[in-house]
């Protein structure tokens, strides 16, 4: 692995005829955002470019340009494509692209934010003081000039705000906001965004009705926690934005914890807080991510997962 500089990330960029750009599994709005418009600047600059994520891209992203431009693994094991570069955007590990780096043999470049990124690839662009990786491509684009277009904007916009709670989280920072605002000058629209991004459709707001219902507070209401079984899920399909807020938002609660069932053994677990260092929580069971936001996979139903990080938080 080598940790690499702007120029360096830009010549072999330069260098590359075809790359194939990925992000994580399960993808959110900053993945999606940050591959939609690296996309677009990629096409602009000449390259062949592709994109694949090893998921399911949540029907909300859809009104963003190109979109439909994403494929799935087997689109590409029935379509093989060769190429010079595989940028993994967004993601911090390895396993977290699923298979699609085991499609090809090139080079892995990542661009990503992640304080917990473990180094997987060749080449690693990490900056872990921004907010989202599309402040990263934002950042990218203006220092080497390549034209932000409105569609472009629509997609970093989207996955700076989200990334950053639209701008109330603490990794919030004057190059968040600064960078956003050149989005918005080149067009983003951030009304549509948030419309499109926080619409929720009547069955969601029923199931939230049930959902509140889990809530439960801990160590003299410092740490909340919030219940998705597998039902629920099997309903959101892994849409869980906005639970956690629900807990998060209270003015005692410091640690919020979503427990999502995935089955009587799997819970994944989204941390936030306000104080705490909630990766070094998540790392002790192998997730990671940032220091007010963090996840990781629990061995157990969630009452099991609840128990055991409440034993860690202490």
């Amino acid at each position: 692995m080598s940790n690499i500089t702007i120029d360096q990330l830009h010549m072999a960029l330069c260098e590359a005829n075809s790359i194939m750009l990925t992000v994580h599994v399960r993808p959110d709005g900053d993945a999606i955002g940050s591959m939609l418009a690296f996309y677009e600047a990629l096409v602009g600059q000449g390259k062949t470019v592709y994109m694949a994520v090893d998921d399911i891209v949540p029907e909300k992203y859809s009104f963003l340009t190109y979109a439909d431009h994403i494929h799935d693994v087997a689109y590409f094991e029935e379509n093989p494509v060769s190429v010079d570069m595989l940028m993994v955007l967004d993601a911090s590990t390895y396993e977290r692209i699923g298979k699609i780096g085991a499609l090809h043999s090139a080079p892995i470049f990542n661009i990503d934010h992640h304080i917990s990124n473990t180094q997987f690839a060749d080449y690693l662009y990490l900056k872990s003081d921004f907010a989202a990786t599309g402040e990263i491509i934002t950042d990218l684009c203006k220092n080497w000039n390549w034209p932000i277009t409105e569609s472009m904007a629509n997609a970093l916009y989207m996955a700076i705000a989200t990334d950053c709670g639209f701008f109330k989280f603490s990794n919030t920072t004057a190059n968040t906001l600064a960078m956003a605002a050149l989005c918005v000058e080149q067009g983003a629209r951030p009304h549509i965004i948030s419309e499109r991004i926080e619409a929720v459709s009547a069955e969601r707001l029923e199931l939230t009705k049930s959902v509140m219902q889990t809530i439960s507070f801990h160590k003299d209401n410092t740490v909340a926690t919030i219940e998705l079984d597998p039902i629920a899920m099997a309903i959101l399909k892994d849409d869980t934005d906005g639970f956690v807020d629900i807990i998060r938002n209270v003015d005692t609660v410091d640690i919020a914890i979503l427990l999502k069932g995935e089955s009587h053994d799997r819970t994944r677990v989204s941390l936030r807080s306000k104080r705490t260092d909630v990766n070094a929580i998540a790392q002790q069971f192998g997730g990671g991510g940032h220091i007010r936001a963090a996840g990781c996979t629990i061995t157990g139903d969630i009452e099991e997962a609840k128990k055991q990080l409440l034993e860690v938080i202490g």
